[in-house]
C-alpha cells in the first residue's frame, strides 16, 4: 500500500453514511419490528412488560427500555455475538439515533477489546454490513438534499 491508499481510505472514512432501524422498512417487508426489539430486552426488563407486544405495537417504549436498562446488562452484547446482530443492538442501545460505521466500530472495538474472538471491526467492514442490514431493518438515512430521512 502506498501513502495515497491510506489518504484515500481516510477520506472515505469521513464519508460513511448514517443508518437507523426503520419501522417503515419493517412494515413494507412484513417484519415484526416490535417483536424483534422485545427479543433483545434483558430477562428482568421483559418481566416488567404489562402486556404482550404484537407486530403492531409502538416500538418507542421498548427502545427506551433497552436504552435505560437492557443495554447495560453484561450479556446484552457478548463478544461472540454475530456482527449484524451486534449492529442492531448498538443502534437500539443508542435510541435508534442515526449512527455511522466509525461510531459503531469504535463502540465494538472498545467493548470487545479483550475478546477471545478476534474479528475485523474496522469501519469499512462495519459499513459493508450496515449496507446489507435490510434483514434487521437497518437502512441508510437519506441525505436531506436527496429525500426524506428514513423512519
Amino acid at each position: 500500500m502506498t501513502i495515497e491508499d491510506f489518504t484515500q481510505r481516510d477520506e472515505e472514512a469521513e464519508n460513511y453514511r448514517q443508518f437507523v432501524i426503520s419501522e417503515e422498512h419493517a412494515a413494507i417487508n412484513g417484519a415484526a419490528l416490535p417483536l424483534m426489539i422485545v427479543n433483545r430486552l434483558g430477562y428482568m426488563d421483559r418481566q416488567t412488560l404489562e402486556e404482550e407486544p404484537t407486530a403492531d405495537s409502538d416500538v418507542a417504549p421498548y427502545i427506551d427500555l433497552i436504552v435505560a436498562s437492557s443495554s447495560n446488562d453484561a450479556d446484552y452484547l457478548l463478544p461472540d455475538t454475530p456482527l449484524k446482530e451486534a449492529l442492531f443492538r448498538i443502534i437500539l442501545a443508542n435510541g435508534n439515533r442515526p449512527m455511522d460505521a466509525e461510531e459503531i466500530s469504535g463502540i465494538l472495538s472498545e467493548r470487545w477489546a479483550m475478546s477471545a474472538y478476534p474479528r475485523n471491526l474496522s469501519p469499512h467492514v462495519i459499513n459493508r454490513l450496515l449496507e446489507n442490514g435490510a434483514n434487521y431493518c437497518i437502512v441508510p438515512v437519506e441525505d436531506p438534499d436527496e429525500g426524506e430521512v428514513a423512519k
